[in-house]
């Protein structure tokens, strides 16, 4: 599909079409209730821990607290787990690529080529850099208008 039929939508959230919106509440509230769901067992503990009677029956007297210190067990297994991969990936990386520096600059614009491009005159171009702030708007023909913002 060409770029000019389906342009990016930046900053106008009217013209995202419903279905993409329902994606993108839907995904959301995902992602929601699974954050909810790994706070659980905290959650669990806090309403536990404000009502000491029920709290104590369940933890204490049911012996909930070796369930709880089992799963806190294996929380932390996956956190030293994933920290170490972790760890292990920079340290494999800080070896690897010690003393290369392999980012470069950009190449300068290429001025009558972005010029053309757009439309617009190298003089156009050169007063607008003079200006702190500009606007600019594309219109339909692939040319742009430059406006100042000083």
């Amino acid at each position: 599909m060409n770029s000019r039929n389906n342009p990016l939508i930046i900053d106008r959230a009217d013209l995202v079409p419903p279905g993409q919106k329902a994606t993108a509440w839907g995904i959301t509230l995902l992602f929601w209730g699974a954050l909810l769901y790994l706070w659980q067992p905290l959650l669990s503990l806090i309403a536990w821990g404000l009502n000491i009677h029920l709290f104590y029956n369940h933890m204490i007297l049911l012996g909930g607290y070796r369930t709880f210190l089992d799963l806190l067990a294996m929380y932390l297994s996956v956190i030293a787990v994933l920290g170490g991969g972790l760890i292990l990936w920079a340290r494999i990386n800080q070896w690897r690529f010690r003393g290369k520096e392999r980012r470069t600059g950009l190449d300068s614009t290429d001025m009558p080529a972005l010029c053309g491009s757009f439309g617009l005159e190298l003089s156009d171009i050169e007063a607008m850099r003079s200006h702190r702030s500009i606007a600019v708007t594309f219109v339909a023909d692939d040319r742009v208008t430059l406006n100042t913002n000083d």
